[in-house]
Order: structure tokens, then sequence, then C-alpha cells
């Protein structure tokens, strides 16, 4: 992360495309937006104006030599219904491209990977196959061709450039431990661009817990980071079974766990998934206690998730209003929220290229952040100050596992499970700071597992006794 990855990505397609003129190039990240804004943000800096047009109602960059590039939406190929996938996939069958540039290829399904290549075979020139010779490497693997028909002498070349961040996803068997011919991985750390960067921003990152600060500032992409297993340990999801505890109501599909207090402050995390395939979750917790005291988890339109939000926010601001942190993947809740509600997280996204940070609603999930996600909470439940009480939550949380699937950035519920009600609660404790409170209940869990400790191998009339 902010290694410089991105500015490298820009360069090398901009002399792509000015060395073959008339190619064409696919520029894809998972939503088309995104792959849009990421990569014309960089590019306009460094591309001299005179050189293209950006067809932004096309979602085209189209170059004075004949050039064009297309940004892509990569997730239709992968998510949603399998209608929808496969009008994608037609839509892909119908284009060839010499160059593909992939941003943050964790996020792609390795089916993806496989369908862009596939549509990259367009020739440079019209002549036959016979009349063109192909260059090849030492080990015999394809480089690139030359038409030898008179007058011609054109070059035909392909290229796939993608960026990553170090993640457990195919890619690591296919680029790095087992790579695949003709490919070649470069590998940088934030450190190495640390001249770019300043020194507030690169102490900020160093403070980050040591797994996040391992995998996305030093770059480093190996067996310890790519481990599978569950995600929290044992020892903390069986500590929150002995927590759980029956609503004390519920209203409207709300469980209510402890009713607002006037001397606590509350925070709200929303998860809001997709209604027809996926519950909705909307987790409220006292910052106070580190109790839940509050869950909502239902198959709801995105306008109702929001009015449920707001709802459960203002029964909970007897002392001050509660920070909403809605997950923001798709904005369309964080849009559905602002005219209803004014504290919503705010995140800043940090450009190397300009060193500033911009503000924008809702938190953002990538394979980064949610790490940083997971680290968080990880770090509450060692310091012991999450009381999860519900029973769904916590009966999630060891279904919660590493995963490689592209979708699940690096972690997700096993097949057949959701993760909707661990997401949720994660972003209701999110930054939330652990403050040690008087507990009696965790206080007499203690107790007896002190007392097991200490009977542990004397026979059972003494430790009856």
């Amino acid at each position: 992360m902010a290694s410089g990855k991105t500015l490298a990505f820009v360069v090398n397609y901009l002399l792509l495309s000015q060395w073959f003129p008339g190619s064409n190039a696919l520029i894809g990240r998972k939503t088309q937006g995104n792959a849009e804004e990421t990569f014309m943000k960089d590019f306009a800096k460094i591309c001299p104006p005179s050189l293209y047009t950006h067809a932004k109602g096309a979602h085209k960059i189209m170059f004075t030599n004949g050039s064009t590039a297309e940004f892509w939406g990569l997730d239709a190929l992968q998510s949603g219904a399998s209608d929808d996938i496969k009008k994608a996939e037609q839509k892909l069958k119908s284009h060839n491209f010499q160059f593909a540039l992939v941003d943050q290829l964790e996020e792609i399904e390795k089916k993806v990977y496989d369908g862009i290549h596939s549509r990259m075979r367009s020739s440079m020139c019209t002549h036959s196959q016979d009349e063109k010779t192909t260059m090849r490497d030492p080990e015999g693997n394809a480089l690139y061709e030359v038409c030898n028909h008179p007058g011609c002498g054109k070059y035909g070349f392909t290229q796939f450039l993608s960026t990553t961040n170090p993640a457990n996803f195919w890619g690591y068997s296919h680029f790095k431990t087992l790579p695949a011919p003709n490919t070649f991985l470069v590998e940088a750390s934030m450190l190495d661009n640390k001249q770019n960067l300043s020194a507030a921003f690169i102490e900020g990152e160093m403070n980050k817990p040591e797994r996040y600060k391992a995998k996305f500032l030093y770059g480093q992409w190996d067996d310890k980071s790519m481990v599978e297993g569950g995600v929290f340990e044992e020892e903390h999801i069986l500590n929150q079974r002995s927590l759980v505890k029956v609503p004390i109501r519920t209203d409207g599909g709300t469980r209510i766990f402890e009713e607002p207090s006037a001397t606590e402050d509350y925070q709200i995390g929303v998860d809001p998934s997709s209604g027809a395939t996926d519950p909705c979750n909307i987790t409220c917790v006292s910052k106070t206690t580190g109790r839940v005291v509050a869950t909502y988890t239902a198959r709801v339109p995105h306008a109702v998730i929001a009015q449920k939000a707001v709802q459960i926010a203002l029964m909970y601001s007897r002392k001050s209003r509660p920070l909403i942190v809605p997950e923001a993947n798709d904005n369309t809740v964080v849009e559905l929220l602002k005219p209803l509600y004014e504290e919503i997280y705010v995140r800043e996204v940090y450009s190397a290229i300009q060193d500033k940070k911009t503000s924008k609603l809702g938190f953002y999930t990538t394979h980064a952040t949610k790490t940083q996600l997971i680290e968080n909470m990880k770090s509450l439940f060692q310091a012991g100050f999450p009381k999860l009480h519900d029973i769904d939550t916590v009966e999630e949380l060891n279904k919660f596992i590493y995963t490689d699937s592209a979708q699940e950035k690096g972690a997700g519920a096993q097949k057949g499970y959701h993760d909707d009600r661990v997401m949720g609660m994660m972003l209701a404790y999110w930054n939330v700071p652990p403050v040690h409170v008087v507990d009696t209940r965790t206080a007499a869990m203690l107790v007896q597992k002190e007392l097991f400790s200490r009977n542990r191998g004397r026979s059972p009339m003494n430790s009856t006794r």
C-alpha cells in the first residue's frame, strides 16, 4: 500500500498505448466507477492532454494515435444473479484486447482472469499468421510476433498488468509460489516510496497492528500471512458463549439486550448486504461497557435498513447521538442515511500522488480495511472488552474463516453460512477504545476459570470441596 504501484501501473500502460498505435485495452477493477476514478486520477497528471480524450459517458480513453482503453467493472462477471453474470460474460466475448490492466487483483476471481486472457487475442494487423514470426524466450514461451508482410512489419504483443495487496487468493500460487510461464512479480514496500509520502502518514500507518503492517506496509506475501482457518481464537469465542443472554424484549424485529442509558455512549455498525440473498445486520454497542445492547437482522430493502438504523440510533441517544458506521461498498444505504441522520462515519482516502486526504462517508471494505477491522476486533477480544450477548452473532464467529475467495476479501463465512452479524459487529466496534469497567458476570466467570485451573488434576472429591 502506498508503494507507488499505481503510478507504475499507469506509466506502463501509457507507454504501451504509444508503442502500439491502434491497440485496444481493458482497464478493470471490481466496479467500473472505481476503475475509472482511480486510474484517471493519476493518469491525468502524467499523460499530456494533447495525446488523449477522456470520454466519460462512454467510459473510455481515446488516444490521438488510435489506441483506446475501456473501463470495466469486473464484479459483474463474478457476482449477482446468474443471468446477469451470463450477460456480462457475453459482453466480454464480443471484445478483443491487446492489453488488460486490473487494479486490486485480489478482489477478482480466477475465472474472470482466465476470461480476460481468452479475449487478449487481437492482432495489430490483418495479415495471416503464416506471414508472422513468433519470437520466444529461452524457455520457449511466446513473447511477441512480427509481421513479415512487405510494407507491414508490425509487432503483435499482448500484456496483462495488475496490482494486488498481499492476500490469500489464487494469485499467491499463480504468481509467487508456483509462477505460471510468462509471469513476472514485482514486490514493493511502502517504505520503498517513503520519500514521496508525508511523515504524518507514515507514522500513522506504522502505528497499525503488526499483522496489517507485515502485509500492507512491508508487502510480505508469504505462508505466514496466508494461513487459513478460523479468524477468531477459540478461547475468545468460548468466552462470548458464556456471556450469551436472552433479549429483555423485541421491538419491531430489534432484539433489545439493554435499555438506553443516559450515562453511556453508543456506536452502531450497519452491514447492508443484499436484501435478496443475504440479511442485513445492525448492531448497537455501548462504547462505555463494551456490551452489545441491540441487534437487528432481516432481509429487507435498503430504505428499511436506513430507517431501522436511524430508529435504533435515536433510541440510544439519551447521552449523545451514536455514530453510525455503515459499509459503503454499495453506497445506497449511505445515501439514504444522509438526509435522515448526521452522525455518519467519515473515512479518509489518501492519494500518494497528491499527498492529501479526502473525506467520504461510510466504511469501504477492501482486503486491507477488512484486515484492519479484524485486527481491531481481535485486540478488543484480547482486552476482554466486547460482550456480544446475541447467540446468533456468537454462532457466526466460529464460521468466520480466512478464505481465498476474492469476493470475501480474505475472510468470510464458511460455505452455506452468513457473516452479516460478524460484519455488523466489527463495524460497531470499529475504533472503539477498550474501557475497563466492573463486569460482575465476567468477573464471576474468571473466578470460576481460576478455581478450575487450581483444581485441575485433583480428585473429584477434592475438586468439589
